[in-house]
């Protein structure tokens, strides 16, 4: 299958570095409005095709689909060009800064008939896929699920954009991923609470939010751009005690993104046990995949669909609603009361 990758950056590279690992998919060409970035990432990969305007990607005919990694402010656009060029479209989330601009692109892909895949990639780590085999069989009685995601961007290299206002900074960027996770796992959400702070980047970079159902369930999504050291934590809590979890990345875990770690109770062993179980536990052998494991099981099932003309692994209409929480963050934030959650396909 032939890519036409739109975009050049740090998430481009490692989106090159799955394809290969795929096999049978070739990017045939790449784009970016730094054309010395795009050459470099050509040369680096052997794509002979390189050009500054994403419009000359669209205009090739032979591509199976096109990858966009580009900030979310060119989403829009790009994926609903791309869709009136027929192309089928992978676009990395957030998939937009709206939820009216992800309706624009639905109708687009709807009107010239073609696949649109949202990257929700943390769904298709192997650790989650295990929680949500146990929640669909009734195994997990969900009561609390946490996603607690503390960052610091120093520790490697992010975009400046990240924390751009006009890309709707942190609660975009970093929330995103939280918000398709808790959506994933509590389909009846009805009413989000925020508080948060704007401590150092000039837009919100430390907030927890808490999502309301209409059962017992609940859900907390933590961020922060403020840690000394990156930690990521996905808890289930369970009415009848069971608790499972993720913990990443090193040291504390070195497969956590493939590892659920479950209990049957959760106060069962001293916190020294505890400790000792689950170091031994993420000690143990890696896959060398880490963080990407997701996007390969993403992308490879994308793929898949193409072949086959099954849908796609993630509906842009997962990618809408995803947008649509993020859009309630925000507004809870900014006016610190809580907000309805209302969303319809």
């Amino acid at each position: 299958m032939n890519v036409g990758l739109i975009g050049c950056g740090r998430i481009a590279v490692d989106h090159l570095r799955v394809y290969r690992q795929i096999g049978d998919v070739k990017v045939v060409a790449v784009s970016d409005v730094d054309v010395q970035r795009a050459k470099l990432l050509a040369s680096a990969n052997g794509v002979d095709r390189v050009s500054q305007e994403y419009v000359d990607v669209l205009k090739l005919r032979d591509l199976d689909f096109v990858d966009v990694c580009t900030p979310p402010s060119t989403h829009a656009q790009i994926v609903s060009d791309a869709a009136e060029s027929g192309h089928n479209v992978l676009v990395e989330k957030p998939m937009a800064l709206s939820s009216n601009e992800c309706e624009r692109m639905i109708k687009a892909a709807g009107k010239h008939g073609v696949s649109l895949c949202v990257c929700h990639n943390q769904v298709f780590f192997p650790a989650m896929a295990r929680a949500k085999q146990l929640v669909d069989r009734g195994v997990f009685d969900i009561l609390c699920f946490r996603t607690s995601v503390k960052e610091n961007p120093g520790l490697y290299g992010v975009p400046a954009w990240n924390t751009s206002a006009r890309e709707r900074g942190v609660v975009w960027e970093v929330g995103c991923h939280p918000a398709y996770l808790q959506l994933h796992f509590l389909s009846d959400v009805v009413e989000v609470y925020a508080l948060g702070n704007m401590v150092r980047h000039g837009v919100f970079d430390e907030f927890s939010v808490v999502l309301r159902t209409s059962g017992k369930a609940y859900g907390i999504m933590q961020v922060s751009w403020l840690a000394k050291e990156t930690e990521k934590i996905y808890e289930f809590d369970c009415t009848d005690g069971k608790h499972a979890f993720m913990v990443s990345p090193p040291p504390i875990a070195n497969t956590g993104y493939e590892t659920l770690v479950e209990r049957s109770g959760i106060t069962e062993s001293g916190l020294r046990a505890d400790v000792m179980r689950i170091l031994q536990h993420f000690t143990r052998k890696e896959t060398g995949w880490g963080y990407f494991v997701g996007h390969f099981h993403l992308m490879k099932s994308f793929v898949k669909s193409l072949k086959d003309g099954s849908s796609p692994p993630v509906l842009p209409e997962e990618g809408k609603k995803a947008v649509t929480l993020l859009e309630c963050v925000e507004e809870s934030l900014k006016t610190h009361r809580a907000v309805d959650f209302r969303f319809s396909r």
